[in-house]
Order: C-alpha cells, then structure tokens, then sequence
C-alpha cells in the first residue's frame, strides 16, 4: 500500500471535542469526500487537530539525540516539521498528497524545509539521522510487504546508528471500539450547507481493521460512505519487522509520557535504530 499521509488512516492525537481521532477527522479528504462536501480539510486540518503531544515527543527525542538532519514521513502539514527545523535541523518533509503540501508550504515561507511530494523512497540514501512517523502513519501499510519496503527505505534513508521512531495504536486497547457515529460526530459549515460526519469500526481480522467514512448533508440530504483499512501490529509484530529490515529496538513505550506498555496503554511508541 502506497498511500500514507494524515488524509490516509485514523490519526495519532484526539481533538478536544468528542475525542475524535486524527486521522479520523481528516478521514473523508482522503476518499475525495472533502470535494464532495465542498470543506477543505487539508486547510483546516491543524485547527481540527490541536492536541500535540506525539510532536513535542519527537521533537524533544530529535533535539536529545543532536541530530542535524531529519526526515519527517507523512509530513501533512509540517507541523512537526517545522518543530524540528525551528531547533536546527535540516528536514525533508515528504507527502503523497498534493494539498497537504499546499499547506506546508504556506506555512513555510521563508522555505526552510525541503518538501518532496511522493513516498519513503524519495528520500536521498544516507541523508538524515532521524526519520519519523507520526500520526499513526504506521498503520496505513496494511500489507507486511509494503510495510518492510517502508522500512527498508527509511534505513537506506538513514545514517549508519541513525533513528527511526514512529508509533502505532495498542491492539490489546482495542481502540476501534470507540470509533462510533455517537464518538466521532462533527459537523462542518460548507457551501452546500452543514455536513456532518462519522466513523464507525466495519469489521476487526486483526491485524486489519476495517472502518467507514459517512457524510451526510442536513440540507440536502445527500450522504456518502467510504471504507477504508488500518493494521493493528503488536509490539512483538513490529519488533520482528524492524529487526527483519535492519534495525534494532532501542525503546518501545506505551504512551506519550513514556510509561512502559501494557495491556490498556494507547500506544506503542517505538524508537529504533538502524545497524
């Protein structure tokens, strides 16, 4: 699966209002929807998403590690991007959606930071010693395939002992459970008239979780429905598919804080490093 962005899964961090997801927010860009409902996402998606936890996380990880040059994978907007640049780094924000780069870009004036529009293997070998994955980007390569040619591209991308964190949802908090029209309600002002929008979880084969995007316009009554798939990997999962690709594992948390993992911990939050 080649597609990654925020636009493309359920996301890292919950929005004050109704604890909706992310990901789950800017869901419907993602499947065309946003033109459909006549609401630009890609714009309004930093409003949409204030909580920041998972940046200020990564961002004091790179500034620990004295790294000089990163890479931020499924860089959306560039919020977290422009952390790592705005404490010295030299950074190559990489997308494959078009508009969340519009916005990167506007958000950069003074171009500070190289944005490539496209995947993992865009990255210049051997360019960064950080390389991260928020957002629950992870997530998005459903197949393990496609999820090791990702890490084989961040590893060639990297330094030799450079980083790679990223984070995942914790399958055993079954966090699809909370994906419900009654959780995950918004409504957003359009053209057309108020439009509202949900998620709800359509099916759980774990590791695969399958969930759908409905919209419905209160004036029109127009509705749509998209479905979409995440990969729930646990810890031992993901530790045997970052040794498989060349790395080590430095540190696996559970949550922001960095508690250990557990059973009912949100996250794993995993910090390795390449051999």
């Amino acid at each position: 699966m080649r597609t990654y962005s925020r636009l493309s899964g359920l996301g890292a961090r919950s929005l004050c209002l109704n604890a909706v997801p992310r990901y789950l927010v800017a869901d419907a860009a993602a499947h065309g929807l946003a033109a459909r409902v006549g609401f630009d996402f890609q714009a309004a998606y930093d409003e949409l998403n204030p909580a920041d936890d998972d940046y200020r996380f990564y961002a004091a990880l790179a500034a620990s590690s004295g790294v000089s040059r990163a890479v931020d994978l499924g860089c959306g907007t560039g919020t977290l991007a422009r952390m790592l640049s705005s404490r010295g780094a030299s950074v190559v924000g990489v997308d494959p959606d078009p508009e969340m780069l519009r916005v990167a870009r506007s958000k950069d004036p003074e171009g500070r930071i190289d944005w490539r529009l496209g995947y993992s293997d865009v990255i210049d070998p051997e360019s960064a010693g950080f390389a991260v994955m928020s957002g629950h980007v992870a997530q998005v390569f459903v197949e393990d395939g496609a999820w090791l040619a990702a890490l084989r591209d961040v590893r060639r991308a990297l330094v030799p002992g450079g980083l790679l964190a990223f984070e995942s949802r914790n399958p055993a908090a079954r966090k699809w459970e909370s994906w419900t029209r009654e959780l995950t309600l918004r409504t957003v002002a359009t053209p057309e008239g108020a439009v509202e929008f949900w998620h709800e979880t359509a099916a759980v084969d774990l590791p695969r979780v399958s969930y759908d995007t409905l919209t419905r316009n209160l004036r029109t009554g127009e509705a749509t429905t998209s479905r979409d798939v995440l990969a729930f990997r646990d810890e031992q999962t993901l530790r045997a598919s970052l040794e498989h690709a060349g790395f080590t594992v430095d540190q696996v948390y559970g949550d922001w804080d960095r508690t250990p993992p557990a059973t009912a911990s949100p996250e794993l939050i995993v910090i390795a490093r390449k051999l």
